[in-house]
């Protein structure tokens, strides 16, 4: 067409879908690889750089304490970024593998590393590397952190004929590591080529070595867009492409050398599985690097109207564990983006799996006389690329995310909505055949997000079922993932969604990631049916047995089992309707125990310390964090008098039943209905292993920690305010109505009641009966004894020998187990620290809330002590805090 033509044409209709915005956003992918605005980390911060540029302000989810319902956080900007990039536009926010490092970069590749030490909205700089001089070539086309050296799990369910079978198989993950447990290292390369490996020294600081891939000849040779993978099994090996500015597509082998001097021989047979036992680097790490493969022209030569697409994204798919058929060689997957003929978005995904195949010598070579006979070789081999099939989407995608260990791709496009795509194949689920038969995932079941959005970049959440898209203004959505097949009010709806969800749950328990999100899927579908279907998938998908009966010390099944944890704060969350909304009562019986393991952790920590005390030889220099000191004792004060009256609010709470069931103790099915009709979970914290084992412990401890304070009392050798810490501490025990040894009796009683009735019961049956018990609050036949005995004898005996009157009119309001309008004012009006169990003031001092359960505690005397450091990170439900405004209790 000539000149004179085109003037006389009508121009190009311009697309209906054209946004300037996002347009440009695809323009800066093409730039270059390293290009994320917004990150969300396994513990559930998200990471945003601000409109500006500049900056970097966080978020999460967050429970609102008024009505129970889930939203997301105000932005926290994180403190010095801008100061610290000498306020440089930013190109890029990730946070490491184990979630708690965040990394920033800007455009001339400098980089800032944070972290989250406490709470989840105030991040703290760690180290701020500089380069060698601000320009365009010291920009980064790719970073990676590296994985964590721990096992992670897939879970996978599959329909049988008997019903769901989960599975958990475990699988050790691919190097490198850092070599000091628990720090962070990461990988970058610039685009004029130069690899360049941050690492934390285990002191304080992120240090930095580099290294050279190959000499930058001319302009064609930088590089764009890189990505990094582990692959195949010598430790410290990872596959790296790097794609230029010629559309050359480069592989390259990258190995770390951590310079870590061996083990002594004596600790290598004491402990042979284990890293050397180093606690910081005294040498730099070094690094090599060796060019694999080139692959020419790495683009889609063979769509129609190719010329309009660019490079948008590089990822190297490392190489997927699961069952077979497994992926045995990483993918390097190229992301092309524009509009094709007729205008319209699309994008190409072209594919090229790296094999490893042997590359035998010639025979003539075995003739050599350098070649020594009787030595076996090694057969040599040799990497190749071998290209797939490309995939073509018809809209812009604008990130790519593998997700569930890399067994899914995730593509999040333009219009918001994110395109789920096996690891294998790139196959959409919705396409593959026989998925309800096994399942790995939520997109298989039938969850999907359904409504979209135009948006800019787009980040999934731990469990990928919250999406959070940044819009065109750089304003915030958040959308939440749904069953799309159908209403789950339906039996079977119902079953595959509790299952899918349950499944989900597993994983995130198996792999140390927040489950936050979940909650907002659960929540659209709460029911009573819902809620007991969904909770005992959760105990069936995590193996998790509810009976106890047998333990004598909840130590370590109890107190130490993180999962028991979470299943209690996930039945606490999904019945939570906001603080001024009376409980259900799985709720109460969740929170109830709950707070029995904290008394259990902060009572046996101290009854330690004290027996140590007692122990130390004469002369022998205290220990500061775990003597048993007035000053420490201090802090125990309160869940003391919180553990007096649940025993009070326990003992009186039967009370009222047995008075209820008088007569028909023996119909198990109309103490049911009382105690449902109550609303108190008396009955069962007394019947479940569980909350029994915990409160038959915590009387232990007390009783321990009684005489320990006694001795001390008796001794003279405390000045007058110590004397009065330690007669303070026995105040809430001598003037409770129910003694410590009364109620022990009475839990003694009762559990061996539960142990003749457990008597050549089947261990699922037990098990099955404690989890009745427990989640539907059911009462199974198999607790008919103990519940007639109980109303029927031990009660009345009790009755005789306690104050009934002292009983009744103890105030126990501030608990907050009864549905009572002075308990709903009580806490209206005050505020109470969950872990500590004291009041409150009203202003004046700093707070922390637990993003999912709400609790709040104040921020100055968490850590002061052994027990309380259990809880300054984490809180009682196992979720992290946020920081509160001075005197804020919203």
């Amino acid at each position: 067409m000539d000149f004179g033509d085109d003037l006389f044409q009508d121009s190009p209709p311009t697309p209906s879908d054209s946004n300037p915005r996002i347009e440009g956003r695809l323009d800066d992918l093409r730039r270059g690889g390293c290009n994320q605005r917004i990150a969300w980390s396994k513990l559930g911060c998200i990471a945003i750089i601000n409109a500006e540029g500049t900056g970097v302000e966080t978020r999460h989810l967050a429970c609102n304490p008024a009505d129970g319902r889930w939203l997301l956080s105000p932005a926290y900007p994180i403190a010095n970024v801008t100061r610290m990039h000498e306020g440089q536009k930013l190109q890029h926010v990730t946070w490491s593998s184990q979630g708690a490092d965040l990394a920033v970069v800007d455009v001339f590749g400098r980089v800032s590393f944070y972290t989250v030490i406490v709470a989840i909205n105030a991040l703290q700089l760690v180290t701020m590397i500089p380069v060698e001089q601000d320009d365009d070539m010291s920009a980064l086309a790719g970073f990676w952190w590296l994985p964590p050296e721990r096992p992670y799990s897939l879970h996978a369910v599959m329909r049988t004929e008997a019903g769901f079978q989960y599975t958990s198989p475990t699988f050790r993950p691919q190097g490198p590591f850092h070599p000091l447990q628990n720090k962070a290292a990461a990988i970058g390369i610039t685009r004029n080529g130069v690899v360049k490996l941050w690492y934390h020294d285990g002191i304080s600081k992120f240090h930095a070595v580099s290294c050279e891939l190959e000499c930058i000849g001319s302009l064609d040779d930088l590089l764009t867009h890189a990505s990094i993978s582990p692959t195949w099994s010598k430790e410290g090996h990872v596959a790296l492409a790097a794609y230029t500015q010629s559309q050359q597509l480069r592989v390259y082998r990258l190995s770390i050398n951590w310079n870590v001097p061996p083990q002594p021989q004596q600790q290598q047979q004491q402990q042979p599985p284990q890293k050397p036992g180093i606690t910081q680097l005294q040498a730099a790490p070094t690094l090599s690097v060796a060019r694999i493969k080139v692959v020419d022209n790495a683009f889609p030569t063979d769509m129609p109207g190719c010329s309009r697409l660019m490079l948008t994204h590089l990822e190297v798919l490392g190489i997927m564990a699961g069952v077979p058929p497994a992926q045995t060689s990483p993918t390097i997957l190229c992301v092309f983006s524009g509009r094709s003929e007729q205008r319209q978005p699309t994008t190409v995904i072209s594919r090229w799996d790296l094999k490893e195949s042997p590359n035998s010598l010639h025979p003539s070579f075995d003739q050599l006389g350098a070649r020594r006979a009787g030595i076996p070789q090694k057969p040599m081999s040799e990497l190749n690329l071998e290209k797939l099939d490309d995939i073509v989407i018809d809209k812009w995608v604008i990130g790519v995310s593998p997700v569930i260990m890399g067994t899914v791709i995730a593509f999040a496009c333009s219009d918001g909505l994110i395109d789920f795509r096996d690891r294998m194949q790139l196959q959409q689920f919705s396409q593959q055949s026989g998925m309800t038969t096994k399942i790995t995932n939520m997109i298989q079941a039938g969850f999907s997000f359904t409504a979209g959005e135009p948006c800019i970049d787009l980040v999934l959440s731990p469990n990928n079922t919250v999406a959070v898209r940044l819009g065109p203004d750089n304003d915030v959505h958040m959308a939440v993932m749904e069953f799309a097949r159908g209403s789950v009010q339906v039996k079977e709806n119902m079953e595959i969604t509790c299952v899918a969800l349950a499944l989900q749950h597993a994983y995130s328990c198996s792999n140390y990631l927040n489950n936050d999100d979940l909650l907002l899927v659960a929540r659209k579908y709460r029911s009573k049916e819902f809620n007991n279907t969904f909770l005992t998938e959760v105990h069936r998908a995590l193996n998790l047995k509810m009976d106890f009966a047998n333990s004598e010390s909840p130590s370590e099944r109890l107190v130490r089992n993180p999962l028991l944890q979470r299943c209690l704060s996930l039945q606490f969350a999904l019945c939570f309707q906001g603080e001024q909304v009376k409980k259900q009562l799985p709720g109460k019986l969740a929170w109830a125990t709950l707070h029995l393991r904290v008394a259990s952790l902060a009572f046996a920590l101290t009854l330690n310390s004290a027996q140590r005390q007692g122990n130390r030889p004469p002369g022998a220099p205290p220990s500061h964090v775990e003597d048993f000191r007035p000053e420490a004792l201090q802090t125990l004060l309160g869940l003391v008098k919180w553990f007096m009256d649940m025993m009070s609010m326990i003992i009186n709470d039967l009370f009222d039943l047995a008075k209820a069931c008088r007569g028909r103790a023996n119909d198990i099915a109309f103490v049911r209905q009382k105690m449902l009709e109550s609303n108190t979970p008396a009955l069962i914290l007394t019947l479940a292993s569980a909350p029994r084992a915990f409160l038959r412990y915590n009387c232990r401890s007390l009783k321990g920690l009684e005489t320990s304070t006694g001795k001390q009392l008796h001794q003279g050798t405390l000045d007058e305010d110590q004397r009065t810490t330690f007669r303070s501490f026995k105040v809430p025990i001598e003037s409770c109505a129910v003694k410590i040894s009364q109620f022990e009796r009475i839990m003694t009683d009762i559990d061996g009641t539960v142990r003749a009735a457990y008597h050549n019961v089947p261990e699922a049956e037990r098990a099955n009966a404690e989890r009745l018990l427990f989640v539907n609050n059911e009462l199974p036949a198999i607790f008919a004894a103990p519940v007639e005995r109980l109303l029927s004898v031990t009660l009345p005996s009790l009755w005789k020998e306690i104050n009934v009157s002292s009983l009744f009119f103890h105030n126990v309001a501030w608990l907050g187990f009864h549905d009572d309008v002075e308990s709903m004012l009580y806490h209206k009006r005050h505020k109470i620290d969950a872990v500590r169990k004291v009041l409150l003031p009203l202003s004046g001092v700093r707070l922390r809330r637990c993003t999912r359960c709400c609790s709040v505690v104040e921020e100055a005397v968490m850590g002061k002590t052994l027990w309380l450091n259990n809880f300054n990170r984490m809180c009682l439900c196992g979720t992290l805090w946020m920081h509160l405004s001075p005197g804020g209790h919203g």
